[in-house]
Order: C-alpha cells, then sequence, then structure tokens
C-alpha cells in the first residue's frame, strides 16, 4: 500500500505538477504550525552552498559555546542540543519538515538560544524549511551538484537563493536584523548580493583589506600552512588578529571567514572568535587525520563533487613527500555527469588511485567504476597504479599495504557516515573507525 501511495503522489505531485509547490508549501507551513513555531524562539542561522557548510556551520557553533551561549546545530554529519552531541546517520542534510519542527522544538525547549541549520537545495526547492523563520543566512560557494534533481545550475543557483529570499520575508524578531554573509570571492557571489537584507557580511580569501577594511567586510591572508592547520590574519570591521586554525587547506580558511563574518554579524566578540576556532582540532570527516602511529598519512574527507575533490587532493599534495594515494568511488542513483570528473580531477594530483564503491544503492559498483575511469587518462595503468576494488573495506586494506613512509591515503566521500547505501538498503559501515581498526592492527603486526 505506501508504496502504491508513493507511486500515485509521485505523479500528481511532481515537479512538473501545478500542485507540487502546494503540495510542499502545505507540509512545511503545516509542520512548522503542529510544533508551535519553535523557531521563533532562537536566533536562526541556515548555512548553504555546495561545499563547506558543514564544516562552517561546526566552526560558527564552536565560537558561540565560546561566548557562553547555547547552540542548538543540525548538518549533514552530526548534531548539536547543547551539551548532547551525536552523529546524524539519516543520510539527509535537512529532514522532511515534520523532523526538522521537531528537532527545532527541542532545541527551543532546552533553551538554546541559537539554531545553526545546514540548509540543502533540496530542502528549499520542496519548501521543507518554509516554516523556518531565519536571522542570518551564509553563502559558502557553488559549483554544479546535485543536476540529476536540478537539471540546470542555473535552477539550482535559484534554490539556493530562496535561501536569501526567505530571509528578508520571514517573521521578524525583537532586536534580530535580517543578516546575509556572503563569499565576495564566488562568481554567484552577485546573485546573492543583489537580494535585499539589513546587512550583507562579504568575506573574501583573495583580496586581503587589512586596516583598510570596510565596514562588514572581512578578508584573510595565510601566514603559513601545512598538514596540521593553517595560521592567517584576518581584517575585520573591529580590528585585525591572526588565527591559527587547526584545520588544513585554503578552502577551511574560507569556511573560517563565513563563521566568523556571521559571529561578527551576531555581535560576538574578535576574543570569543579567535579562541573558538582555535580550539575546534576537527569536524568529524573532514580532512581528518586518522592516526594509529603508522608510517605514513591516511585522512578521511566527505568530498564528493569535483571542486570538492580539487580543494581537498591539492592541499594534500602540497603536504605530501611521497605518492598520494586516493580511495573513493560515486553514489549511485545520483548525478552520473560528475563520474568522470571525479576520475578526471583524481588523476591531476594523485600517483595512485583505488576505486570502489560509495553508496552505490540499486547501481553496480563496477557500473559506476567504469563510468569513473572515463576521465582517468592512460598513464594509469590498471594494476599498476590504478586498482579495481569494488568492496570499499578491501579497498583500504589495499590502500594501506601498498602505503610507505611519507605517503598520504585520501579515503574520499564516505566522511563520518555510519552507514552505506547499498541494493541491500542501509548497511553498517563507519569508515573512520574500521580505517582506525584496521592500522591499528597493521602497527600491532609491524612492531
Amino acid at each position: 500500500m505506501k508504496k502504491l501511495i508513493k507511486k500515485i503522489l509521485g505523479k500528481t505531485f511532481s515537479p512538473s505538477s501545478p500542485l507540487y509547490e502546494t503540495y510542499h508549501k502545505t507540509r512545511g507551513i503545516g509542520a512548522a504550525a503542529l510544533a508551535g513555531f519553535p523557531s521563533r524562539k532562537m536566533v536562526v542561522i541556515g548555512v548553504t552552498g555546495t561545499n563547506g557548510k558543514t564544516t562552517t556551520c561546526n566552526l560558527l557553533a564552536n565560537i558561540l559555546e565560546e561566548a557562553g551561549e547555547k547552540v542548538g546545530l543540525a548538518t549533514t554529519v552530526n548534531f548539536w542540543l547543547g551539551k548532547n552531541r551525536w552523529i546524524n546517520e539519516t543520510k539527509m542534510t535537512t529532514f522532511s519538515p515534520f523532523q526538522l519542527q521537531k528537532l527545532l522544538r527541542k532545541m527551543a525547549s532546552a533553551k538554546c538560544r541559537y539554531a545553526i541549520l545546514e540548509t540543502s537545495s533540496h530542502a528549499l526547492a520542496q519548501h521543507r524549511v518554509i516554516g523556518v523563520d531565519y536571522d542570518l543566512a551564509v553563502f559558502t560557494n557553488l559549483t554544479p551538484e546535485h543536476l540529476d534533481f536540478h537539471i540546470t545550475f542555473e535552477d539550482y543557483r535559484d534554490a539556493k537563493l530562496k535561501l536569501f529570499q526567505k530571509l528578508f520575508l520571514s517573521r521578524r524578531k525583537t532586536n534580530t536584523p535580517k543578516v546575509a554573509v556572503i563569499n565576495s570571492d564566488d562568481p554567484s557571489a552577485q546573485f546573492f548580493t543583489q537580494i535585499a537584507a539589513d546587512k550583507t557580511y562579504l568575506y573574501s580569501v583573495n583580496e586581503f583589506l587589512g586596516t583598510t577594511t570596510t565596514s562588514n567586510t572581512v578578508s584573510a591572508k595565510i601566514v603559513s600552512e601545512d598538514e596540521t592547520g593553517t595560521v592567517f590574519d584576518i581584517s575585520t570591521p573591529l580590528g585585525d588578529i591572526t588565527i591559527h586554525l587547526h584545520l588544513p587547506g585554503n578552502f577551511n580558511v574560507q569556511n573560517a571567514l563565513a563563521a566568523i563574518s556571521a559571529a561578527l554579524a551576531l555581535g560576538i566578540t574578535l576574543d570569543n572568535i579567535k579562541q573558538g576556532l582555535e580550539k575546534v582540532t576537527t569536524v568529524p570527516g573532514r580532512m581528518e587525520r586518522i592516526d594509529a602511529k603508522q608510517p605514513f598519512t591516511v585522512i578521511v574527507d566527505y568530498a564528493h563533487t569535483p571542486d570538492g575533490f580539487t580543494q581537498a587532493l591539492s592541499t594534500a599534495r602540497t603536504f605530501t613527500k611521497g605518492k598520494l594515494i586516493s580511495v573513493f568511488g560515486s553514489a549511485g542513483d545520483r548525478d552520473k555527469l560528475k563520474r568522470p570528473l571525479l576520475g578526471e580531477v583524481a588523476s591531476k594530483y594523485c600517483d595512485t588511485i583505488i576505486l570502489t564503491e560509495e553508496d552505490p544503492g540499486s547501481e553496480n559498483p563496477l557500473d559506476i567504476i567504469e563510468s569513473i575511469k572515463k576521465g582517468i587518462p592512460p598513464n594509469f595503468r590498471e594494476s599498476v597504479n590504478l586498482f579495481t576494488v569494488p568492496n570499499r573495506k578491501d579497498a583500504l586494506v589495499k590502500a594501506f599495504q601498498i602505503a610507505k613512509s611519507q605517503d598520504t591515503v585520501m579515503l574520499l566521500a564516505m566522511g563520518a557516515q555510519t552507514k552505506m547505501a547499498t541494493k541491500k538498503g542501509l548497511i553498517p559501515y563507519n569508515e573512520r573507525q574500521f580505517a582506525q581498526n584496521l592500522l591499528e592492527s597493521i602497527v600491532r603486526h609491524t612492531t
């Protein structure tokens, strides 16, 4: 019966149907009403973009907590309810409206002052957040993604824009302005800055303004960087400071600037911002080092788009003295056009590529792997520097077997997830824990 209902609804409420908007809006408003509109009791921050959303949310949450605030957080990776923290095992960034409003109600009941929501393009297109009154919206960046759902890049961009359009029009709270925070380095920034807001903060890593900074502009200049993190100077309307971020990569400086800009807009001091950021040693599954005292470096990262691959692998390349080995696949039942692009990017930075499964869903992992191989040039030869290992655990075993001192192994796409989507449904798979256990076993047997 459930399958029949889903089939009927799928035809009736497809995106091309005139009832599509009405159906999803009604669900969103109904869910908020049933929950008592909990977002009205908190300052709500929405973070959207292609990459960097989860890290930006976590960095901002740490800053706010350092300032003594109680924070609720919902991201692709994790949840916060004050001091209560747990991993997101749903494989969804933004819940259905009823689940989301239930979570917001818990945050409000726990007296959280701030609710930080990673907000996906799917959720915005399907009006899952229509009953959420946002007060601050953050745009990280935009590169092609989810085009199986949005069809065109412009449609994808327009879905993200809905957060900022919704921001200014949503219900106002006492002494709480509507603020937009925008990455001015991104080519799509112009579309976001055109939308009305009480205040707009811009941030940049490409143009350091120093003491010439203008009102509501935050910029950074990288001083030094290695595999353990980055030291950078920032210029803000409140003055200049130096921050040692324990997360590697230029892209994490961008994420930090997004969090800094949002924190400034919320009235947080530079001291709290600096202390909050410098206390963060890792974000689960985001450039996270797995260390069992092995002679090579192992990093788990959620990168699963061509741009995400470029950011993660180019960063790893800068600090890898030996070979760079990557282990990855591509999700099944999703955007198939990106698969050869992932192979192309990996071949640009890596010495060895190991192709494997990654949430294959209803598809055969070998078919997905063959699609990825179309982007890999012929200088990568099977069983020499290109390996096909369909089982993910076996792929990690292979990577650790061939890795030598000063090499870096990048485990891409699964991140902090604890389940994998297969033909049999969701099965337990915790890459971080499996890699840790495997490395510990290897070290024990070699010492």
